[in-house]
């Protein structure tokens, strides 16, 4: 089923963000939601997320799927390595050596007893991503998942998005049309 924001406002004192707004995301597709700063493009991911309610209007399509998620914040735990923050989410079935080939398959190698908050931004927005892609999930939301990565290593976690998510209903936050592109994704513009 598809996910259906119908007639959805959402305020926050004074300031309307989202006023009447309709949109469809297709089941089991990747959607690029656009448009410019201030538009609510997270509010929206909050909303499906159920992290907050709507002052009115309905969202379809959630109830009883289990949502994965990458913040705009990587909200990984600093002292902890990039095994441990991915094994939060895991099933117990999963091993390390699992882990290892998914860090591997981003680009990250040198992980052991570092703790991320040590990494780069670009290697704890990695791990960020595994965490969430290695959750049992139906709906997978990433707020800016390629924010800090330079071209190549994007290329690379594109790639790996797309494995990862095959047949999965999928809402990527960005700012860069060429994502949409990249990804293959339907595109939805915030106005």
């Amino acid at each position: 089923m598809d996910i259906r924001l119908i007639n959805l406002t959402k305020r926050f004192g004074d300031k309307t963000v989202l006023d009447n707004v309709n949109i469809s995301f297709a089941e089991g597709r990747i959607s690029c939601l656009m448009g410019p700063s201030g538009r609510g493009k997270t509010t929206v991911a909050n909303l499906i997320m159920g992290l907050i309610k709507p002052d009115s209007g309905t969202i379809e399509g959630c109830r009883g799927k289990a949502i994965a998620a990458v913040f705009q914040e990587d909200r990984l735990i600093e002292h902890w390595d990039a095994e441990k923050n991915i094994r939060l989410v895991c099933d117990k079935s999963v091993d390390s050596e699992q882990i290892r080939e998914e860090l591997q398959k981003v680009g990250i190698n040198d992980y052991k007893s570092k703790a991320v908050g040590s990494f780069s931004g670009g290697m704890c927005r990695r791990v960020a991503l595994v965490r969430a892609l290695m959750a049992r999930s139906d709906i997978v939301i990433l707020d800016e998942p390629f924010k800090g990565l330079d071209d190549a290593v994007k290329m690379q976690v594109i790639e790996y998005l797309k494995t990862k998510t095959r047949g999965k209903t999928v809402i990527v936050i960005t700012h860069d049309r060429t994502d949409a592109a990249l990804l293959n994704a339907d595109l939805i513009t915030l106005e």
